[in-house]
């Protein structure tokens, strides 16, 4: 027996360039405009670059050699994308001299004659550049002298033209070759296998040093964009997969820890193999970390890593840096064998890259560990969610596309194939994406072919789930009630779906499971075992009343001691479910799931009171799965009492260091909650201990970050003298560095705008430290109220120079966001003199952003005004508490 009633609201909708609405939510900005894939007059059969790189000017110039095959019934002119590239001469193999206009993006050539479908010919383009991005050359700068000379290219999205003339779109492969000179004393590592080493004596073409010539041939068509190339000196360890060699390259001083980060690549090769059913396609797999990168990229047979990924050992204990090596690693399947040709499906490439680095997990380190991160995807999505909503597939963007590359794309999408293989079951699944990536290796897809291999390898129809959780976009949010029966001994779940419907967002048609947990008939506190379990079918009625609401019935034996909806976490949904504390307190304390343990801790949380407080306190020292504790840690933080805080302090004092490093780092975060003047007393408890812990020094970075940034949200006398102090420690990509400066941004004082600014300036810090500063500074806006306005104008300031002026992209990109919490209009004009000449997508991303956050927005000077009058009066009356109790302590001595 059930009903359901399901009405229509509308959100707010981007418009594109042409006035039309289009299916998104504050994420479109001014000027995108919808992108498809381009024609393809030609088929690229094979690129062979002969370049050469010059360190001291940082220069590449060559040929580049491009074999087409017609694909159009006549052929008259091919264009290739070339950006900022000097275009010397263009020629057919033979030498005939051809005709062309380059206007710094496109290199237009007119062919010699017609061409028709299915002919072949190979042009020729003699080019130099310097470029800006695309190729990077890396040198030692003045905030570190031990830098290593480097050069790496990165191509994605659209940054391949950038150093050689090519058709630069995902949905383009070709065979390549690589004959690169450089300077003797370095190594280089391509796509492929390397075919011969030449040594130059006295090379002309690079004032007379020696050189070597190196030959890389990758035999397996590939986009531009995944093309590589690394040149530098580097330790190499030697490991090997059935007969491949697998190697890892670092710079020399770092040899020893470059097992932490990609040791276990041998196993994740046999995992994704046997997984997919498609062994590892390529000739070798090379992974080499380079300075001065961001993030990871898979290129085929060669991935890239960042300088920031390298654990040291004392990382080691709590960042999970390896599960990149899967991720980039999943990649030479969903997105190198098999490629998304255009971005509007990029989530083919990061979605199963996503969820496949997820599967690893689960496989490496257990279905709790599985769990627990799939949870984290979710909750990064929906925060992304709460700033914009897309669907998944969506075409409009702005020039490159990289804004496409968010936690829709990667989360999202891989909570899609979450859903999916709950649905098919694990092997019709596996079963499904061994027949698509066989289906499609080495060619390119848009998702309409994986929905359709999926179809006709299951006999599933999958046109509503696609249309649901792809084509449109958000998620069900429900709300849900329980009650008990007891005439009847029957259980009543009420189901309603509470987001808003529009074109954007449905009313979600879906089957979600609900678990519930009887006692045994003779000790009603131990239940019986296995749950039993229901699926219910969540359908859409279209109602007046504009609500969505089913209700279900349940006979049972008994009543239960734990009800469960989607217990295993299957679906993508937020959840409030109400039940009586007593039912949380015995799903904290026996649940097998951690879902269910996390989810009561939660609830536990936001009720607080004694006997919730006392199951908590037991939980967190005796769950044993450390995100349950961190989870109970955060909970006793939210409520906030006296006793919340014993237990955090007895925690953070008897959780042995070496085991419970992630837990006692949640602890400290806790511990932050409790701030002056509100709570002075319980936030001088907590000054306390965290104080302790900095000065001593804990075994873990997390630790210490952690504390760290507590410390200064506690707000409390000598915290900030205490952090500066600190701040003379260097730590492992300045991890701890950046809790004291987040922590030095959440004191509210103003001499620390300082400190701050100094330190985002300052060209002889480390790119992590700068970084860490402007991190920290955003913080500051999101508080600006505890700030005075002068304060306010000094980080504003500092910000402006980091935009314009760092060269760091990733500080420039973080320092854009940075500025929009102040809601300072003058910060607008930086920002457009930046982004006019901004090559990096991210950072482009966020400075159009900002701009038209500031634009449309600002400050609320009044809200500020009265948020630092309230301030200010608690301060006040803290300053008179202090007082009067100082008076009453010497009339008492």
């Amino acid at each position: 027996m059930e009903s359901c009633t399901c009405g229509y609201d509308f959100y707010e909708h981007d418009l594109n360039v042409s006035g039309s609405y289009v299916k998104a939510r504050s994420f479109s900005l001014p000027e995108d405009r919808p992108h498809y894939a381009p024609d393809r007059p030609a088929d690229d059969r094979h690129i062979r670059l002969e370049i050469v790189l010059d360190f001291e000017n940082e220069t590449v110039s060559g040929t580049a050699f491009h074999t087409f095959s017609t694909l159009y019934e006549e052929l008259k002119t091919i264009t290739l994308d070339a950006v900022e590239l000097h275009i010397e001469q263009v020629s057919l193999m033979d030498g005939t001299r051809l005709q062309y206009n380059a206007d710094g993006k496109k290199l237009t050539i007119t062919l010699d004659r017609t061409y028709h479908h299915g002919e072949e010919f190979t042009i020729a383009v003699r080019y130099s550049g310097k470029p800006r991005t695309g190729l990077h050359f890396i040198k030692p700068g003045p905030e570190d002298a031990s830098r290593p000379v480097q050069a790496w290219s990165m191509g994605q999205p659209r940054y391949a033209s950038y150093w050689f003339p090519c058709l630069d779109a995902p949905g383009e492969r070709a065979t390549s070759e690589i004959i690169v000179t450089v300077p003797a004393r370095f190594q280089t590592i391509s796509n492929g296998v390397l075919l011969d080493v030449t040594q130059n004596d006295a090379d002309s073409r690079l004032g007379g040093i020696p050189t070597k010539t190196y030959h890389w041939r990758h035999n397996i068509p590939t986009a531009a964009y995944l093309i590589s190339l690394i040149v530098g000196e580097f330790a190499v360890i030697e490991d090997s997969f059935r007969g491949k060699p697998v190697q890892y390259y670092v710079r020399p001083d770092r040899k020893d820890d470059a097992l932490l980060l990609m040791g276990k690549t041998p196993q994740m090769l046999e995992f994704f193999s046997e997984y997919t059913g498609v062994e590892y396609p390529y000739d070798k797999y090379a992974q080499t970390v380079v300075e001065l990168y961001t993030g990871a990229m898979e290129h085929t047979s060669a991935t890239t890593h960042s300088f920031m990924l390298l654990l040291d050992q004392r990382a080691a204990l709590d960042f999970n840096t390896v599960a990149v090596v899967a991720h980039e690693l999943a990649h030479q399947w969903f997105g190198d064998l098999v490629t998304c040709r255009d971005w509007a499906s990029g989530w083919l490439n990061e979605g199963f890259a996503t969820y496949f680095e997820e599967l690893w997990t689960e496989h490496d380190l257990g279905n709790d560990y599985f769990k627990q991160s799939m949870l984290n995807l979710k909750q990064r999505y929906l925060g992304e969610d709460r700033n914009y909503r897309r669907p998944i597939v969506y075409y409009v963007y702005h020039d490159q596309g990289f804004e496409l590359f968010d936690r829709h794309m990667y989360d999202k999408g891989a909570w899609v194939l979450h859903m999916l293989r709950h649905r098919l079951g694990d092997a019709a699944f596996r079963r499904a994406i061994h027949a698509y990536l066989e289906r499609y290796r080495e060619r390119e897809v848009v998702t309409a072919d994986l929905e359709r291999t999926i179809e006709e390898v299951t006999g599933h129809s999958l046109e509503r789930f696609f249309e649901q959780w792809v084509y449109s976009g958000g998620y069900p949010e429900f709300e849900v009630s329980y009650a008990w029966d007891n005439e009847h001994s029957m259980a009543k779940i009420k189901i309603r779906q509470v987001q808003k419907v529009d074109d954007l967002t449905p009313c979600f048609v879906t089957p979600v499971d609900l678990a519930f947990t009887l006692p045994s008939s003779g000790n009603p506190t131990n239940n019986t075992g296995a749950p039993q379990t229901h699926t219910v079918q969540m359908r859409v009625v279209v109602g007046e009343d504009g609500q969505s609401e089913q209700t279900f019935y349940f006979p049972l034996e008994r009543e239960p001691v734990m009800v469960r909806f989607d217990p295993d976490g299957w679906l993508l949904k937020t959840l409030k479910f109400d039940r009586p504390d007593s039912m949380m307190r015995y799903q904290l304390a026996h649940d097998p799931d951690i879902l269910g343990r996390i989810e009561a801790a939660e609830a536990l949380g936001k009720k607080g009171g004694d006997e919730n407080i006392a199951a908590l306190a037991t939980a967190l020292f005796h769950d044993p799965f450390w995100a349950v504790s961190r989870d109970v840690a955060k909970a006793l933080g939210a409520i906030g009492t006296a006793k919340a805080q014993d237990a955090l302090l007895q925690g953070l004092q008897q959780l042995d260091p070496a085991q419970f490093s992630r837990v006692r780092a949640a602890i400290a975060t806790a511990l932050g909650e409790f701030q002056a003047p509100e709570q002075a007393e319980l936030a001088q408890r907590s000054a306390q201990a965290l104080s302790t812990l900095l000065q001593k020094g804990d075994t873990s970075y997390l630790v210490e970050t952690a504390a760290a940034e507590a410390l200064g949200k506690t707000r409390t006398p000598g915290s900030v003298e205490l952090l500066e102090k600190l701040l003379s420690r260097p730590t492992w990509n300045a991890t701890v560095e950046k809790g004291i400066l987040t922590g030095l941004a959440l004191s509210g004082e103003d001499r620390i705008v300082e400190i701050l600014s100094s330190w985002l300036a300052d060209t002889h810090r480390r790119p992590t430290e700068r970084l860490a500063a402007a991190s920290a500074i955003e913080v500051m806006g999101k508080h600006r109220y505890l700030y005075s306005e002068t304060a306010c104008q000094r980080a504003i300031t500092a910000l402006c120079m980091a935009v314009e002026h760092d060269n760091w992209p990733r500080v420039r990109a973080v320092a854009a966001l940075a500025l929009m919490p102040f809601g300072d209009k003058r910060a607008i004009a930086p920002l457009e003199r930046a982004v006019s000449h901004e090559l990096e997508s991210r950072g482009e991303r966020n400075m159009r952003t900002a701009i038209m956050a500031l634009r449309s927005g600002g400050s609320s000077d009044e809200q500020l005004k009265e948020l630092r009058q309230n301030l200010d009066r608690l301060r006040e009356e803290n300053r008179k508490l202090q007082e009067q109790l100082s008076a009453l302590e010497a009339r008492i001595s």
